[in-house]
């Protein structure tokens, strides 16, 4: 039963303080050799939904992870999953999960599980400080006792695509007391650069495509780095071959579906972001 132990730059409160996405990636490789060896590929969702606990920047807390009951929101409603987090309960986070069935592939519920790990990782430790400060000024004590911490990962779309601030900020969320939309907007972000970097790494995703992209036909460009924070050798690839078959060998490898390699061969500079699959 895994315990990770992970740190990351962070307010007095235990927030993150801007985290750029090399940092996120950073974290998620850090958690991967906690959980699989540095030769494997894909995570498998029993690994994932054995951690049983958190040690994050010196908060330490157990994780529940439930993948067996269909998951509802507050209003009744199935979604793919959520984090959450009691006072009630002032040690442990929660992460439920949707499971395998009709509505979700095996692929879309380890993807839904990194992404919910991503929030426990990121806004739990938050979470725990503000409710140990106890009700504000203005706060009934009976509400604050009963005042919980929430995120929802309603559909797949929001695994691909967040919310932008200005649309969100229509249909605010009360999920996440004490924090603003454009807050809950970049939570949602490092979640998914979580998720993304967890189940598919970039120097794993290199090793597969170069070992893979020929035999569908499909030619890699390489580069000096333009990126700093990346030195040595980019990878780029045209659009020559069979793309769509190569993403496809490389999803089954990663235990993902084509879309996610699709969006991190795009994340990662293999392909430019809209490029056509033929």
């Amino acid at each position: 039963m895994p315990v990770l132990t992970l740190g990351y730059r962070h307010c007095d409160r235990k927030r993150p303080s801007y985290i750029r996405n090399s940092e996120i990636e950073g974290i998620a490789v850090l958690a991967r050799q906690q959980l699989v060896d540095p030769a494997a590929d894909a995570i498998p969702l029993t690994t994932l939904s054995a951690i049983s606990g958190l040690k994050i920047n010196g908060v330490v807390f157990d994780l529940f992870v439930g993948t067996g009951d269909v998951v509802h929101d507050e209003r009744g409603n199935p979604v793919l999953g959520i984090c959450e987090y009691d006072p009630g309960v002032p040690d442990t986070a929660m992460v439920s999960v949707s499971p395998v069935g009709v509505n979700a592939s095996e692929e879309l519920v380890l993807s839904t599980l990194g992404h919910e790990l991503g929030h426990a990782i990121f806004d739990a430790p938050g979470w725990i400080v503000d409710a140990s400060k106890g009700p504000g000024l203005f706060d009934e004590p009976s509400d604050a006792a009963r005042r919980a911490y929430r995120t929802t990962t309603r559909d797949v779309e929001h695994l691909a695509k967040v919310t932008p601030v200005a649309e969100a900020a229509a249909t605010p969320s009360l999920a996440i007391p004490g924090h603003t939309t454009k807050e809950e907007y970049f939570a949602e972000l490092r979640a998914n650069e979580f998720m993304g970097s967890l189940l598919v790494p970039r120097q794993r995703l290199n090793l597969a495509v170069e070992e893979m992209a020929a035999k569908h036909g499909v030619t890699i460009h390489r580069s000096p780095s333009l990126d700093p924070e990346l030195p040595g050798t980019s990878l780029h690839l045209t659009a020559d071959g069979d793309i769509e078959c190569l993403q496809k060998a490389v999803a089954k490898r990663f235990g993902v579906n084509r879309r996610f390699i699709q969006v991190r061969m795009e994340r990662y500079g293999l392909l430019k972001p809209g490029a056509k699959i033929f």
